[in-house]
């Protein structure tokens, strides 16, 4: 079964245009974390998530999100595909 993580960021509520333009930049610096597969945004704008492989370098990966810490907060969540996962739902609920 192959590990992946998604971590879902929200936008820190009371930014306003400033702190969103110094977030560009970040992002224009920064950039996102290795073994990133596929970055969304919510279409409300605020804010997003992204899908990452889980065997990238874990303290890469907290250095690119700690950068990120004072405009979003992150939650992180393992997961696989359904793929995956059925043989293993099916062995207990089949």
């Amino acid at each position: 079964m192959k590990s992946l993580y998604m971590t879902t960021y929200r936008y820190r509520e009371h930014l306003d245009a400033d702190d969103l333009r110094a977030l560009t930049k970040q992002f224009l610096e920064v950039g996102t974390s290795p073994g990133v597969i596929a970055h969304y945004t919510s279409l409300d704008g605020s804010g997003g998530f992204v899908v990452q492989e889980a065997d990238a370098d874990p303290a890469e990966s907290f250095k690119v999100t700690i950068q990120y810490g004072p405009w979003i907060e992150f939650e992180t969540t393992p997961i696989t595909t359904i793929e995956d996962a059925f043989p293993v739902i099916q062995s207990v609920y089949g």
